[in-house]
C-alpha cells in the first residue's frame, strides 16, 4: 500500500528594523534617556499619523528633534506608522469579509493600505467565519496552525485561547500544521529586548503595563506620569515614594536645635524678623521670645494720620478729598505722605520718550530730561520726619539724612540720638556743664550763688538763705536778728521804763545798726580824736563814730520792680528776678529771656574757614557749601572741600565723569555721549544730561552690513553666515562645513555657499524637507517609474540608495508558489521513501537590507527568525556562506561575522559583527526535523539574501 507521509513546512517570521544610532562612549545615563525618549515621540508621531493620514507620506517633520538624530527619528517614524497602516488595513480586511465582500477587492485608492495585510485578514476572517458557521470548535487541534493568525481568532471565536494543549496522533494531514500566507507577528506585549509595544488605538499605558508607577500612573499625551497619594512625596526615580516624615521639633517654642553644639539656643526674633511688633513699637529679644515696647507716639508727620485701631500712621488719600487739591485740567495721584498733580498733555513724535531720560528724571515739554526733586514735589520718598530723617536730593535720586543731633546707625538703619556731651561737641561755657537731651541738649550753670544764697536746682535761681531763721548768725543775747537780702543784721534790745502814779509807760528806741563783728563790745574804741574825716561814698558814721555801711536796698528801693537789690561794701547792685539759661538774656524790661546772637556780638570762636549759625541758646560752627568739618591734629576744627566725585551718592550721571573742584564739582560727559544743547547748557549747568549719539546714523559706511548703535557707542555686527573680522568692521563668510564638521550638519554632502551651507545627498536619496537629511528612495515602490524588475519571477528589494533584483529560480523538482512569490515549492503533492524526509519541502527566499557599519550590540543583533513546528523537540538548523560579492576594497563577509542561537523549536541568525557595504552575501539557513529515535522527518531552506549599502544612512 502506499504509504502517505507528511512533509514538514517551517514557519518563517521575519522582522527587520534598521536603526542607525551613533552611540558616543562619553555619553551618560541621561543622555540614552534623552535618546530613548527621542525614539518614542518619533513613535508616537508615526502612529499618529497613521492614523490621522492612513499613509506614510508627507510626513511633516517631529518637532524639538537634534538635527543630529534627524535619521533615526525617521527611521523610527517610518516603522511605527507602516506597522500600524498593516493593522488598519487588517481591520478593513476583516470588515470586508463580515459584510460578505471579496477578499480581492481592495480598499480605494485614496487610501494607503497594504494589499497583502488587506488581503490576508480578509481570507483568514473568512475560514473563521467559515469553521464558526459550520459549528466546530474553533480550538479544535485540526485548526490549530490557524490559531496563531488572530484574525481567524477574532472572526470564529475570540473567547477562545491561543494555543490548545496539543495531543493526538502523530499521523497527521500535511498541511494540518502550514502557515498561511495571512500570517503576520504578533507585537502585542514585550518583546525579546525588553520592548513594551502597544497594538492598535490602545493608548491606555498604565492599563496594559501593570506596575510603572508605585502608587498612580496617569496617563499623558506623550507617555504617563507617576504620582503619589496625599502624605507621599515622589522619589528621585520618578516611580517610587516615600512618607512625608515630620520632624519632631525637640526644642521648645522660641528655641531651635544648634547641630554643632548639640543644644537648642534662642531665637533672635527681633533680628531674623520674625515678630509681630507694629510699627509703633520696638521689637526686645528675651530669652525664648520676645517684647513689644511701645515707643513712638501719635504723632505722625506731614501727609499721614494715626489709626488708633492699628497703632499706627497710615497714609491721608488727598485725592479723595473735595474739593480736589489739583486744578481741573491736572490729574492728581496719591503716594504715601504726599500727592502729585499731573498735566494731561499729548505725547509729541518729536519729543525724546521718557524711558531714554532714566530713572530719577521726567520729560519736559520741550524734550529735555528735568531732574525730579523727590523731596519737594511730584514723587515719594520714604524719608519720614517722626523717624528723625530729612530728605536730600541728588542729581536723578535722593538719599535720607539724619536730622541735626542724630546719626546713621548702620547696623538698625535708624536715626539715633548723638550724645553730644560725651564726644565733646558742644558749645557750653566752662562755667556751665553739657546735659544731653534727644536731638540736642542744654547747658546748665556750675557756679555758685555767692554767701548768703543757695541755687534752687528746680528753678535754676539763687534763692536767699534766711540766717536768723536758720540760727546761722552770730548776734549776741543783747541783739536781735534781722535778715536781709543775701546777709543779716543785729540790732541792739534797747528799753526806756517811765512810772507815775496813773500810768506806766515803757517805750523801746531803735539802737543804731552795729556791723557783723567777733567783738562788739570796743569796736573803735580807738578813735577818741575830735576831729573826724568824712566817709567814702557808702558809707556814714554811726554813734560810735565808726564809718558803717550804707545799706541802700534796705533804706530805699534803688531797683526796679523786676530787679532784686544786693547790698555790697559801699555799694549795691541790682540783678533781675528773671534766670536766663546759658545763651539767652534778659529783655531791658525783665520780662522775658531772648536768644543772644553770638554770630552777631562776636562772641563766638568759629575759625576763619567756617561760618558761624546762630541757634537758640546757643551758636553752631558750620562750613560753606561744598566743604565739611574737619578736626587737625592740634586738636583745631577746620574746614576742608568735600570731593562730591567720590561720595556714595552719585552726583553725575552713569554717563558722565565726575571732576572735583573748590566748594563743588562738574560733569563732562563720556566718549560716545555728548550735552544736548539748550538753556541749562549755555547757563553752564554742571549737571546737564548727556545723551547718547547715534554713530551708525552720524557716520556713514561705518560697518560692513550691520551697525548696532548702543548706550555709549556702537558695535558691527554681520549677517547669519558671517562672522565680523579683525577690523571689527568687515564681515567673512563662515565656511560652515568646514567649522561644524564634527556635527555632520549634513546627511550627505555639505557644500558651503556665501552666508549659508547646501546639503545634498547621494544617488538614491532624495533630500528631505529639512533639507539636511536624505531619505532613501523607494525604487521598488509600484508608482515609481524606476521600477526595473520586469520579470515575471522578478523580486525588487529596496537597499538604501539602490535597489536589487533577484529573480526567483527554482531548484529542479521545484516551482514557483503563486500565492507566495518568494517560495519554492515542491512540483508533486505526495513522496516516497527516503526524499519524504531528507529533500526539503520548500524553499524561501528572504532579503535583508543593512546600511554600511550597522552598528552591533555586544550580544549581537537578531537579524532572522527560523521556527519549527512546536511538536518536534528534536530539530537541526545548519548555516552556510554561499556566496559573497564585493570590491576589492571592502572587508568580506565571514563566518565570524555570523553566529546562531538554537532555543527549543527556532533558532535565531546574529550579527556579531558591522558589515562594511556595498557588498552582497547569499547565506543558507537549513532546518531539519528528527523523531524520537533519531529518523528525519522532514526539512526546509531559507535562502537569505543579504544586501549591506553603499552609505552608513
Amino acid at each position: 500500500m502506499r504509504s502517505s507521509t507528511q512533509c514538514t513546512v517551517i514557519h518563517l517570521i521575519l522582522l527587520i528594523v534598521v536603526v542607525v544610532v551613533v552611540h558616543n562612549p562619553g555619553e551618560t545615563l541621561a543622555d540614552e534617556e534623552r535618546i530613548s525618549d527621542y525614539i518614542r515621540r518619533c513613535c508616537i508621531s508615526g502612529l499618529r499619523q497613521a492614523r490621522t493620514a492612513n499613509s506614510c507620506e508627507n510626513v511633516s517633520e517631529v518637532n524639538s528633534i537634534p538635527a543630529l538624530w534627524l535619521g533615526l527619528c525617521h527611521s523610527t517614524f517610518e516603522v511605527c506608522c507602516s506597522r500600524e497602516v498593516d493593522h488598519l488595513s487588517c481591520e478593513l480586511g476583516r470588515l470586508a469579509a463580515i459584510e460578505g465582500a471579496r477578499c480581492n477587492k481592495f480598499p480605494p485608492a485614496n487610501s494607503s493600505s497594504t494589499t497583502g495585510a488587506y488581503a490576508d485578514c480578509c481570507r483568514a476572517c473568512q475560514v473563521g467565519l467559515a469553521v464558526k458557521a459550520s459549528q466546530q470548535n474553533c480550538r479544535d487541534p485540526l485548526f490549530s496552525f490557524l490559531s496563531a493568525i488572530e484574525s481567524y481568532r477574532l472572526c470564529c471565536d475570540d473567547a477562545e485561547s491561543y494555543f490548545p494543549n496539543y495531543s493526538g496522533s502523530k499521523h497527521r494531514h500535511q498541511d494540518e500544521n502550514i502557515p498561511q500566507e495571512g500570517e503576520l507577528p504578533i507585537l502585542s506585549g514585550e518583546t525579546a529586548d525588553g520592548t513594551i509595544v502597544l497594538t492598535g488605538d490602545n493608548n491606555d499605558i498604565c492599563g496594559e503595563i501593570p506596575n510603572l508607577c508605585a502608587q498612580i500612573c496617569e496617563n499623558t499625551v506623550e507617555a504617563y506620569e507617576c504620582k503619589c497619594h496625599p502624605g507621599f512625596q515622589l522619589d528621585e526615580n520618578n516611580v517610587t515614594c516615600s512618607a512625608i516624615s515630620e520632624k519632631k521639633n525637640l526644642c521648645p517654642n522660641g528655641y531651635r536645635l544648634d547641630g554643632m553644639q548639640g543644644k537648642c539656643v534662642d531665637i533672635d526674633e527681633c533680628k531674623e524678623q520674625l515678630h509681630e511688633c507694629k510699627t509703633t513699637q520696638y521689637c526686645h529679644n528675651t530669652i525664648g521670645g520676645y517684647h513689644c515696647l511701645n515707643v513712638k507716639t501719635n504723632e505722625c508727620s506731614s501727609g499721614y494720620h494715626f489709626d488708633e485701631k492699628s497703632e499706627e500712621c497710615k497714609d491721608d488719600n488727598e485725592c479723595e478729598q473735595s474739593p480736589s487739591p489739583c486744578d481741573a485740567d491736572q490729574e492728581c495721584t496719591n503716594y504715601p505722605g504726599g500727592y502729585k498733580c499731573i498735566k494731561s498733555l499729548l505725547p509729541s513724535p518729536n519729543t525724546l520718550d521718557s524711558s531714554q531720560c532714566g530713572s530719577g528724571f521726567y520729560l519736559k515739554d520741550d524734550g529735555s530730561c528735568v531732574d525730579i526733586d523727590e523731596c519737594a514735589q511730584n514723587t515719594t520718598n520714604n524719608c519720614h520726619i517722626h523717624l528723625h530723617k530729612e530728605c536730600r536730593n541728588t542729581l536723578g535720586s535722593f538719599f535720607c539724612h539724619c536730622q541735626a543731633g542724630y546719626s546713621l546707625d548702620v547696623t538698625q538703619d535708624r536715626c539715633v540720638d548723638i550724645n553730644e556731651c560725651s564726644i565733646n561737641n558742644h558749645n557750653c561755657l566752662p562755667t556751665q556743664r553739657c546735659d544731653n537731651t534727644i536731638g540736642s541738649y542744654i547747658c546748665t550753670r556750675l557756679q555758685s550763688c555767692g554767701t548768703g544764697y543757695t541755687l534752687n536746682a528746680e528753678t535754676g535761681i539763687c534763692d536767699d538763705d534766711d540766717e536768723c531763721a536758720l540760727g546761722t548768725h552770730n548776734c549776741p543775747i543783747s541783739y536781735d536778728c534781722y535778715n536781709t537780702k543775701g546777709s543779716f543784721r543785729c540790732h541792739r534790745k534797747t528799753t526806756t521804763s517811765t512810772t507815775t502814779t496813773t500810768t506806766t509807760t515803757s517805750t523801746t528806741i531803735r539802737p543804731p545798726l552795729v556791723e557783723k563783728s567777733p567783738n562788739l563790745r570796743y569796736p573803735y574804741g580807738g578813735l577818741t580824736s575830735r576831729k573826724r574825716l568824712p566817709c567814702a561814698t557808702g558809707f556814714n558814721r554811726n554813734h560810735l563814730g565808726a564809718c558803717v555801711d550804707i545799706n541802700e536796698c534796705y533804706e530805699g528801693e534803688p531797683c526796679g520792680s523786676h530787679e532784686r537789690c544786693i547790698n555790697t561794701n559801699g555799694h549795691y547792685r541790682c540783678e533781675s528776678l528773671l534766670q536766663c539759661s546759658g545763651g539767652y538774656k534778659s529783655t531791658p524790661d525783665g520780662t522775658s529771656c531772648i536768644d543772644i546772637d553770638e554770630c552777631e556780638t562776636g562772641e563766638h570762636n568759629c575759625g576763619d574757614t567756617q561760618k558761624c549759625l546762630n541757634r537758640n541758646g546757643g551758636y553752631i560752627c558750620a562750613c560753606h557749601t561744598g566743604h565739611q568739618m574737619s578736626r587737625l591734629s592740634t586738636g583745631l576744627d577746620t574746614c576742608v572741600d568735600i570731593n562730591e566725585c567720590t561720595s556714595a551718592q552719585r552726583v553725575c550721571p552713569s554717563n558722565a565723569n565726575c571732576f572735583n573742584t573748590i566748594g563743588s564739582y562738574y560733569c563732562e560727559c563720556k566718549s560716545g555721549f555728548e550735552k544736548k544743547t539748550d538753556n541749562s547748557q549755555a547757563s553752564g549747568d554742571s549737571t546737564a544730561q548727556c545723551f547718547d549719539v547715534d554713530e551708525c546714523e552720524a557716520i556713514s559706511g561705518l560697518c560692513q552690513q550691520k551697525c548696532v548703535n548702543f548706550w555709549g557707542g556702537y558695535r558691527c555686527s554681520c549677517h547669519m553666515g558671517y562672522q565680523l573680522g579683525q577690523d571689527n568692521r568687515t564681515c567673512n563668510d563662515i565656511d560652515e562645513c568646514e567649522v561644524h564638521k564634527d556635527y555632520k550638519l549634513c546627511m550627505g554632502s555639505c557644500v558651503n555657499t556665501a552666508g549659508s551651507y547646501q546639503c545634498s545627498c547621494p544617488r538614491g536619496y532624495t533630500l528631505a524637507a529639512d533639507e539636511k537629511t536624505c531619505r532613501d528612495i523607494d525604487e521598488c515602490e509600484g508608482s515609481t517609474e524606476n521600477h526595473v524588475c520586469t520579470g515575471r519571477h522578478d523580486i525588487c528589494t529596496n537597499i538604501r540608495g539602490s535597489f536589487k533584483c533577484t529573480t526567483i529560480n527554482c531548484p529542479y523538482g521545484y516551482m514557483n508558489d503563486p500565492e507566495q512569490k518568494n517560495r519554492c515549492r515542491q512540483k508533486a503533492t505526495y513522496c516516497e521513501g527516503e526524499d519524504c524526509y531528507t529533500k526539503p519541502s520548500a524553499y524561501t527566499y528572504n532579503f535583508i537590507t543593512f546600511v554600511s557599519k550597522l552598528m552591533v550590540p555586544p550580544d549581537g543583533r537578531t537579524i532572522f527568525t527560523l521556527r519549527g513546528p512546536i511538536w518536534y523537540n528534536n530539530i537541526e538548523f545548519d548555516l552556510k556562506i554561499v556566496r559573497i560579492q564585493a570590491a576589492p576594497n571592502i572587508e568580506r563577509a565571514t563566518e565570524s561575522h555570523f553566529d546562531t542561537l538554537k532555543s527549543n523549536n527556532q533558532v535565531n541568525l546574529l550579527l556579531k559583527r558591522a558589515l562594511d557595504g556595498p557588498q552582497d552575501i547569499e547565506l543558507e539557513l537549513s532546518m531539519t526535523v528528527f523523531t524520537t529515535n533519531a529518523m528525519p522527518r522532514g526539512k526546509s531552506v531559507a535562502k537569505l539574501f543579504l544586501f549591506v549599502s553603499q552609505y552608513p544612512f
